[in-house]
């Protein structure tokens, strides 16, 4: 009798792109009702592809409820590998039609907030000019959501300046690029604004401008406050867009942390009083982000040369820490 191949053992599973999509439908909502009306098919058909994966794999990958679908510990583990295996199939089929002239061409990518006011024009007119023929799009946000369209294939790459209690996925690969740093912000002719030493007690009657998504920077606030035995302040608005957020500054008596590189020339950061020696101000790194063992396509590695020859020209050489160019394709 023929031995059996103990390899097939592991390697047997099928890890069909279509039944994964449907599995992490399931999983990023926690039904299966929804999961087969995000994708255009039958409930029958999503709860086929995740029985056939479980099947495959000998695991039960979600616990049914009344509640929907829970993710097991083998799902949890599947759902990683999962979203990295879907990115890089859609992107693998992307690059070969872009290869065999079946498009211009099209890269996306993710920036934050510190990369949008001037180092993402100069991006654009740069990579536009070179690349005529490639389509270029950005999507802007916080870190942690633009972590996740980089997880999903939705992004080439990501470049931005999580808060530093973010977690970040092991299934990403960072590489540090320089620090953003916060200060206080109001508008130059803000009531504070012409005293020489602003006190807390000053800022703590202020109503503060926030982003309740980057927690760690509200925390300090409310922990400076504090260690001087004054109460957090109590007027804030919650806001994530930084456009209302410095237009708001401009036309109210409002505060808020932001960083330097937000504001696109001298004239603009004219407008606005910076109040530099507090114990407000928070140092950030930002980063560049990609799927770990991921090879970028030939058009998303020429973005990244722009990207890095704008952070030279923005915050200085001297101060890129650890990017460097990328190989001509």
């Amino acid at each position: 009798m023929t031995q059996p191949d103990l390899r097939q053992r592991f390697i047997k599973p099928s890890m069909d792109p279509q039944k994964l999509q449907h599995f992490l439908s399931v999983y990023d909502t926690g039904s299966f009702s929804r999961a087969a009306s995000n994708n255009d098919v039958s409930q029958q058909a999503v709860s086929k592809s995740v029985a056939k994966l479980e099947e495959s794999l000998g695991v039960k990958l979600f616990e049914r409820g009344a509640f929907g679908a829970e993710a097991t510990q083998f799902g949890h583990a599947l759902a990683r590998r999962a979203k990295v295996i879907t990115a890089e199939s859609r992107l693998a089929a992307a690059e070969i039609s872009a290869l065999r002239g079946a498009d211009r061409g099209y890269v996306r990518i993710g920036l934050g907030w510190s990369f949008l006011t001037r180092i993402a024009p100069m991006i654009i007119n740069r990579f536009s000019e070179k690349q005529p023929g490639v389509t270029l799009s950005i999507t802007s946000g916080d870190s942690r959501s633009l972590y996740e369209k980089l997880l999903r294939g939705e992004v080439e790459f990501v470049a931005s300046a999580p808060p530093t209690d973010l977690e970040i996925d092991n299934a990403i690969d960072t590489t540090e690029m320089f620090e953003d740093r916060d200060v206080i912000m109001m508008r130059r002719d803000h009531p504070l604004a012409s005293k020489s030493d602003i006190t807390l007690e000053d800022l703590a009657s202020q109503t503060w401008l926030v982003s309740m998504q980057l927690q760690m920077q509200w925390q300090r606030i409310c922990n400076v406050f504090l260690a001087a035995g004054l109460p957090p302040p109590a007027k804030y608005v919650d806001m994530d867009s930084v456009i209302l957020a410095k237009s708001t500054l401009l036309q109210s008596d409002a505060v808020m942390l932001l960083a330097k590189e937000l504001f696109a020339t001298e004239e603009e950061r004219a407008q606005y009083h910076i109040v530099e020696g507090t114990e407000f101000p928070v140092a950030r790194t930002a980063y560049f982000a990609i799927r770990r063992n991921s090879v970028l396509q030939p058009a998303a590695q020429s973005l990244k040369n722009e990207l890095i020859a704008a952070c030279r020209t923005v915050v200085g050489i001297n101060q890129l820490r650890g990017i460097t160019v990328a190989e001509k394709p």
